[in-house]
């Protein structure tokens, strides 16, 4: 199966070097999707184990092998992954030149957010593997390419991309093939601590601005506005994710929700990911469109989505008028298996 791809903001995967991605590495790439392949399963009532702590180990005495349904596709200690992945064709650039970082600091931040130079452009992503192996992850990259994002330093809004070939994919695609593997547990097992679809809220906010230089009022963007404006002329992209998560964070939050930092993340000695991933701006049907999720774990989730959803507060923060989608569409509820398989279905 081979999926060309077009990157929408920069893509980031590690490298040899601290701070540069010198090209597309593929272990970077097969991380997020089992990251996503992870919170699909435990959504649709499946088995996964966590990558962090307790791991499948393959034992043929034990039920199922002793492999969760995501290590049977991605391999585990004695079990070889069902498939290969390889980077072809790889037509990617640095967005801008050396190592150096782009420090989008809002007027009312002492640091802000530092944004190192990931790759765009074009590439051929070629995955070899059995049908039914094949099969789930064409599904799954479908539904990565509409709400979620691939390689490293999403939060950061790295990583949304476009598949050139999307129809052809999609008739791969056999979601009885997925399910028959994930959604065979009655319910899902105990993983209030690692992702859960079930516990996700996604949106996408697309807008038609009045000017062309709409990017250049947007808060913070002041003192780094030579840097951005390659990133805008060159390759349609405009890193937006800085701005709302600093109105969201600092002037919406209300401490009664949660933990602002385990939730927003936070550096340290304990390193916590953003639990909200949203995209930079780019171009998408004559609009501008912003795609992102939320993992509201951790926080009183209907009043945490209740900002998110607002349509008046993403307009505010960018400066334009906009639509909004959401899913789930209006008060925040947790998703039963079968509002996944349903939603994945779409």
């Amino acid at each position: 199966m081979d999926v060309p791809i077009t990157t929408l903001t920069p893509l980031w995967t590690g490298g040899v070097e601290t701070g540069r991605v010198d090209r597309l590495h593929e272990t970077g790439i097969l991380g997020s999707m089992r990251w996503w392949m992870e919170a699909l399963v435990r959504g649709m009532g499946g088995k996964a184990c966590d990558p962090g702590g307790q791991q499948c180990l393959y034992d043929a005495t034990k039920p199922d092998n002793g492999i969760c349904d995501v290590c049977r596709v991605f391999g585990a200690t004695g079990w070889r992954r069902r498939f290969r992945i390889e980077v072809l064709d790889d037509q990617t650039r640095p967005v801008w030149d050396g190592n150096t970082t782009l420090n989008i600091r809002p007027p009312d931040r002492t640091r802000g957010w530092f944004l190192p130079p990931g790759r765009m452009g074009n590439f051929v992503l070629r995955i070899q593997g059995d049908p039914a192996s094949l099969a789930q992850l064409a599904a799954l990259l479908l539904f990565i390419e509409r709400w979620g994002s691939l390689g490293a330093r999403a939060p950061l809004g790295y990583g949304a991309f476009a598949l050139q070939e999307r129809e052809t994919i999609a008739r791969m695609v056999s979601w009885p093939s997925m399910l028959s593997t994930a959604g065979v547990q009655a319910t899902s097992q105990a993983t209030d601590d690692l992702p859960n679809l079930r516990h996700f809220g996604f949106f996408r906010y697309r807008f038609r601005p009045d000017q062309p230089g709409w990017w250049t009022r947007l808060s913070g963007f002041e003192r780094v506005s030579r840097q951005i404006r390659p990133l805008v002329e060159t390759h349609q992209t405009v890193p937006v994710a800085p701005v709302l998560k600093n109105a969201w964070r600092f002037q919406r939050w209300q401490r009664a929700w949660g933990d602002a930092g385990r939730f927003w993340g936070m550096l340290g000695h304990e390193r916590i990911r953003s639990k909200v991933l949203v995209s930079w701006a780019y171009p998408c049907d004559g609009r501008w469109e912003v795609h992102g999720s939320a993992w509201l774990h951790g926080v009183q989730a209907q009043p945490v989505w209740a900002m998110l959803s607002n349509g008046a507060s993403w307009d505010q923060a960018l400066g334009v008028q906009g639509e909004l989608e959401t899913v789930p569409a209006g008060a925040w509820h947790p998703w039963s298996a079968e509002d996944v398989r349903t939603f994945l279905g779409q």
